[in-house]
């Protein structure tokens, strides 16, 4: 039955969508799927053609001088469905949520110079993000804490963060206390998913007139910085709001200047229908949703490229991160 099933979706192109629309198709399920394949493919045949795990990035999100020789970082659990009841997690993001104190785990940092605190403190800072897109800001946010406590004389800053509702935004404490104590100067909440309330996303909160209004002259100076860290679809329609509210050629001189900088992860999202994969992403747990492709005749060559093969999502101008 599975060889029938196989023969299916290898010349039907729309026989396949549909079930790995159903399903989606992954190393882990192939035999399951497929028993009729584990008396024609061996354990060696497997390890030379599936490709290794690739490194998962996290940002870091605390500051040296303000933690010490501690290291945080922003883990969100990644749990998805390929259809069914049954719940899967990402391999990585499962792995941090589940260790014990005490536990040892194998790390590498990678530093990033072109995302960094701007040397002079008294520029004025935008600050965007959403989700565990917070994690690089509240390490900058502590750098300002720490230049604040030194007597350091700093610019405004101003942070839009976006979240599903306020019950999932994260660090309210911490952000309220910044805010208290001037190291932030304004913060701009907003909530997709907020019950009985509109949905609000970063870039309607940056086009209201009342964050416009605020922002443009901020955009005109010729010293502010701004730092996006999110989706990369969050972080250009970002981009592109805030080239419409500020003032002629100000926004694309400041990313000409450099003094952009973003901390995205996944790939901008694609309309075409013949795309040949289903990517979802978090923030660190990059997860790949591979297809089986077109199986012709059951080449197992072919077979192995189609469950093994695939992208790396890049992440852009990124912060620097702890690699698991």
């Amino acid at each position: 039955k599975d060889k029938a099933v196989l023969k299916g979706i290898g010349h039907s192109k729309k026989e396949y969508e549909s079930m790995n629309s159903l399903c989606g198709m992954k190393w882990i399920d192939l035999f399951k799927t497929f028993p009729s394949l584990s008396k024609r493919v061996n354990m060696d045949f497997l390890l030379c053609n599936m490709k290794m795990n690739h490194p998962r990035s996290y940002s870091i999100s605390s500051c040296k001088a303000t933690v010490g020789s501690e290291l945080h970082m922003v883990v969100g659990r990644f749990l998805y469905s390929r259809g069914g009841s049954k719940m899967e997690s990402g391999v990585c993001s499962n792995f941090l949520t589940s260790v014990e104190p005490g536990d040892e785990i194998k790390f590498k940092l990678d530093s990033a110079p072109s995302f960094h605190y701007p040397l002079d403190p008294s520029c004025p800072i935008i600050f965007i993000c959403t989700g565990t897109g917070i994690a690089p800001i509240r390490g900058l946010l502590q750098k300002r804490s720490y230049l604040q406590s030194r007597g350091e004389t700093f610019g405004s800053a101003f942070l839009i963060f976006g979240s599903r509702t306020s019950s999932e935004g994260l660090f309210h404490d911490e952000i309220n206390n910044f805010q208290k104590q001037g190291v932030l100067t304004k913060v701009y909440m907003c909530y997709s998913r907020e019950m009985g309330e509109p949905k609000e996303y970063t870039t309607d909160k940056l086009q209201s007139k009342r964050v416009s209004k605020i922002l443009s002259p901020i955009l005109a100076k010729p010293n502010t910085h701004i730092f996006i860290c999110g989706s990369a679809n969050m972080a250009e329609g970002c981009k592109n709001v805030l080239r419409e509210i500020s003032p002629q050629g100000c926004f694309d001189t400041i990313t000409e200047d450099g003094r952009l900088h973003c901390d995205v992860f996944g790939a901008l999202s694609s309309r075409k229908k013949d795309s040949k994969r289903n990517q979802s992403y978090t923030l660190g747990d990059l997860v790949e949703e591979d297809g089986l492709g077109d199986l012709g005749d059951l080449d197992l060559g072919d077979l192995a490229s189609r469950f093994g093969g695939g992208m790396i999502p890049k992440r852009g101008d990124r912060s620097s991160s702890c690699i698991m």
